[in-house]
């Protein structure tokens, strides 16, 4: 494993060190940009690096602002930034993916995981024209969809705790809203983040890890919150590149989709949205950490396969047929949402 260091200009006004990392195959066939989620960090990807340059694919992953070693480096931990955090959030991931080409004839697919899952549609809402000739196709997980107006009370409150607390200080109040419930289906539990994975091991590593599951600062709430509510303006998906290959990977019994309910939203909203080429699958009893989940090696085989097809120009990926939809299926989506 390689780490480089990026200094972010034009785009970002603090001019931040964003730190990244490069495992690389001897000869890769393809390129995984992986942006994490919230509260953890680039590292805890080391082990779905290794099984992806198995496979030929380079794999690059950066910590992001308020994460991991950019955020101790810049001794902002769980701080986006004083302003438009989100914003710059995105910026970064546009400008380190700009970067990393001109290194590499190699387009990359963009595997985003939770907060990273929504940080890749602002991504590709925001820079569709750009996106257009520099990835392969999106691949989210732990991903969800939920109507922009059901965050304006979340936001409210992040305004409240912003001035109650400073907009610097984390607040425990909205971390404990946003995944305090996440547990309930899982008892008895061991952790407070037994939700992740039924693999105890990584739910432990997890627990134990000083940089992750930290409460982020008030402003980042407020910034993260008003992202959400961009990103799932039915304006927003009409920004969408068409032509761009989606893959939603999720597990069923993860919270953060609703177990299921909210991936297939996100499914709708592409679709309506005129994405033409949208594959999903629910992993029978995974949790939202589909990659470090005790069934991890059959996720990285169905993800590995749906590149391989896009690589090769097939309309059709292999694998299993088991949920998996496509577009064929968008009837039987809207039937459910109807229910």
């Amino acid at each position: 494993m390689k780490q480089l260091k990026l200094e972010s200009k034009g785009n970002c006004r603090d001019n931040i060190i964003l730190h990244y990392y490069s495992w690389t195959p001897k000869r890769p066939i393809g390129w995984v940009h992986i942006i994490h989620g919230m509260s953890e960090h680039a590292q805890r990807y080391g082990e779905t690096a290794q099984l992806l340059n198995d496979a030929g694919y380079m794999v690059t992953a950066d910590d992001h602002r308020g994460h991991g070693q950019t955020g101790v480096s810049f001794n902002s931990l769980a701080h986006l930034g004083d302003e438009g955090g989100w914003q710059l959030l995105i910026q970064d991931q546009m400008a380190l993916l700009t970067t990393i080409k001109q290194t590499t004839k190699l387009k990359p697919f963009i595997l985003g995981h939770s907060m990273g899952a929504a940080m890749s549609l602002a991504l590709c809402q925001k820079y569709a024209n750009k996106l257009t000739g520099l990835a392969s196709g999106l691949i989210l997980s732990g991903s969800w969809y939920a109507p922009s107006a059901s965050y304006l009370p979340a936001l409210a409150i992040a305004r409240l705790e912003r001035a109650r607390l400073g907009s610097k200080s984390p607040s425990e109040l909205l971390h404990y809203l946003s995944f305090g419930h996440f547990n309930r289906s899982f008892t008895p539990s061991d952790t407070e983040a037994d939700w992740l994975s039924r693999d105890k091991l990584k739910v432990l590593d997890y627990a134990a890890d000083p940089l992750c599951g930290f409460p982020l600062t008030t402003q980042s709430w407020v910034d993260f919150i008003n992202g959400l509510i961009q990103i799932f303006k039915k304006t927003s998906f009409c920004k969408i590149d068409p032509k761009l290959p989606f893959y939603l990977i999720s597990g069923d019994q993860d919270p953060v989709g609703g177990k299921g309910k909210k991936v297939k939203d996100l499914f709708c909203r592409l679709s309506e949205a005129g994405v033409e080429d949208i594959k999903m699958k629910l992993h029978r009893q995974c949790r939202h950490e589909i990659f470090n989940e005790i069934s991890r090696r059959e996720v990285y085989i169905d993800v590995r396969r749906w590149m391989d097809g896009v690589l090769n120009g097939q309309e059709k990926h292999q694998g299993s047929a088991i949920d998996m939809l496509s577009s064929v299926a968008f009837d039987q989506i809207k039937n459910y949402r109807a229910k």
